[in-house]
């Protein structure tokens, strides 16, 4: 769009590079400066209204109850899921022997970082163990969309608040629930398969912690559920965007006369 002389509307050109307009002379930057001072005035009052609109939200929706501050303290907790044992098991291998609590983070830094993808493949394609491979990594497959549901959850918490939205922190928490869920029980039958076609070698249980972490997320899904319904409840009762700018903006006006008015 080309810009045009405030006081002629005439086109100008960007190879006008003169304060005065060629047209009708006028000081282009100096023009109704008072005016367009107040414009912009202005325009920085509405934007910190609607700042301040935000704000609140936000702080109301995080920490505006005790309820609300537990749920987003809760948030978080699921992620203790990644450090306690999930696995117990059992090895009986010539080179190594013994029984140890394998967590999902262990598990990822010791083992399955451990093997290329090419192995992990092979492992799956095996005549004898393949489908004992295939619900192990379907096991960890599952915990970690499980975990990144979970860490989502907590930005989408912050992200959320500003207007009052919760709707999608309810979905990520039934996400991470089933696929959570969903691990434990293909991390079962990995255990199972294992144990019967190892002939004694491996044998493995899947560790009552798995709990912890499904405990975690449904607590966290019934606090989203129970703080989203206040923040229904509150969204419908309170002000609009537009009306909150309206009202802080009139406050705003009648205390600028009231100063002006004691000035004078």
């Amino acid at each position: 769009m080309a810009a045009k002389c405030p006081k002629c509307g005439e086109k100008l050109h960007w190879y006008d590079f003169r304060a005065e307009c060629k047209h009708c002379g006028a000081n282009i930057p100096n023009y109704d400066w008072e005016n367009r001072l107040e414009q912009d005035a202005d325009a920085a009052e509405d934007s910190f209204a609607r700042l301040h609109y935000r704000v609140n939200n936000f702080k109301s929706a995080t920490v505006g109850s005790p309820v609300r501050i537990v749920r987003l303290v809760c948030t978080l907790l699921p992620l203790i899921a990644l450090v306690v044992p999930l696995l117990n098991a059992t090895f009986a291998f010539p080179f190594r022997e013994g029984t140890e609590s394998i967590s999902f983070l262990t598990f990822i830094l010791n083992y399955l970082l451990k093997f290329d993808i090419g192995s992990v493949f092979t492992l799956m394609s095996g005549e004898i163990l393949g489908g004992a491979f295939q619900s192990l990594l379907l096991a960890v497959l599952m915990a970690m969309l499980a975990v990144v549901a979970g860490v989502l959850n907590f930005f989408v918490v912050l992200l959320g608040a500003i207007n009052l939205r919760w709707l999608f922190n309810v979905i990520l928490n039934c996400i991470s629930l089933v696929t959570w869920g969903l691990s434990a029980l293909f991390l079962s039958q990995f255990t199972s398969a294992t144990s019967a076609l190892s002939i004694g070698l491996f044998s493995g249980s899947v560790s009552p912690f798995y709990l912890v972490g499904i405990g975690l997320f449904l607590l966290d899904l019934v606090l989203d559920i129970v703080v989203g319904l206040s923040l229904k409840k509150q969204k419908a009762t309170q002000p609009n965007m537009e009306e909150a700018v309206a009202i802080e903006l009139k406050a705003l006006r009648e205390q600028q006369l009231a100063e002006a008015a004691q000035t004078a």
